[in-house]
């Protein structure tokens, strides 16, 4: 029987790693990954499937075979620095993007799955105007959706909500929340929380982010698929669960966030999320007992 060739792009990141070693577990599937390493990390390779180096824009070259499936998640991906970085985010998001949705519609690819971002619905629905990659994000929701429309492209469109757990970054301006407190807390240092501290999010562990992923793939079609868990926390929540010293910084908040209606990811795929990131964070400080801490100047 021939393997289903499955491509990942984004495979070396967070998130995108999860998701190849989830469809490794099928020995059916022939895994490829696409990543520029940007923010990726060889560090994340795992045995058993295929690492292209280069960006989405040349996915024609760098991907001759014709996948079955495309898992689209390597993309920019932060948002306070996206004001910085913004021909790295147009690049990435919006020229790599609409290189990759050809790709699908000529080559006729049997469905794509993007991973789209919650930013979009933040602050009222207006979430997509408030920072470069937000917009970004959004923009790439209504190319797909309008390819679907135009050309018949499959697609699911998932919308994930701040990832955290194993293989997440904490240092650098790249850094993701959680993450970054954990690499704080073992060097003893305050927590930065930037002001005011009282945004809250809907923090989603990785590896329910990747189950829902493929899980689109396998039964989703069309927009909205929220994978999230369905309580939200305040950044100042989140670092008083690590316990010690805070520091408030000055810094973009970010936006005010709550959970899309997560009806669609539950009742039509069956996905809910396993775990709650307080129980994460609380099970991380048995693990690692705090050191003594330095009082920053």
């Amino acid at each position: 029987m021939a393997r289903n060739i499955v491509l990942v792009t984004g495979g070396a990141g967070h998130v995108g790693s999860h998701v190849v070693e989830l469809l490794l577990e099928n020995p059916n599937n022939q895994v490829i990954s696409l990543d520029n390493y940007s923010n990726g990390s060889e560090a994340n390779h795992l045995p058993g499937a295929e690492y292209r180096r280069g960006h989405t824009k040349d996915i024609e070259t760098l991907i001759p075979e014709t996948p079955d499936i495309i898992y689209h998640l390597g993309e920019y991906a932060r948002i306070a620095p996206s004001f910085e970085d913004v021909p790295d985010v147009v690049g990435m998001n919006i020229l790599g993007t609409f290189q990759v949705a050809e790709f699908c519609r000529n080559r006729k690819v049997r469905k794509l799955v993007y991973a789209a971002s919650s930013t979009k619905f933040a602050i009222e629905g207006d979430g997509r105007h408030q920072n470069p990659y937000s917009f970004t994000k959004a923009v790439n929701v209504d190319l797909l959706t309008d390819y679907g429309r135009w050309y018949g492209l499959p697609h699911a469109i998932c919308y994930f909500y701040n990832a955290f757990g194993p293989r997440e970054k904490g240092d650098g301006k790249y850094a993701t929340l959680i993450a970054k407190f954990a690499q704080q807390y073992l060097k003893g240092e305050p927590l930065t929380v930037v002001a005011p501290g009282t945004q809250k999010r809907a923090f989603t562990y990785v590896r329910d982010l990747a189950r829902g992923i493929i899980l689109a793939a396998e039964k989703g079609w069309g927009d909205g698929y929220a994978l999230g868990h369905s309580k939200s926390y305040s950044i100042m929540e989140i670092a008083q669960a690590f316990g010690g010293l805070i520091k408030m910084i000055d810094g973009y908040p970010g936006r005010l966030e709550s959970l899309n209606d997560p009806v669609k990811a539950r009742d039509e795929l069956g996905w809910a999320p396993t775990l709650d990131v307080i129980d994460y964070i609380k099970d991380f400080v048995r693990q690692n007992p705090r050191p003594a801490q330095h009082h920053s100047k």
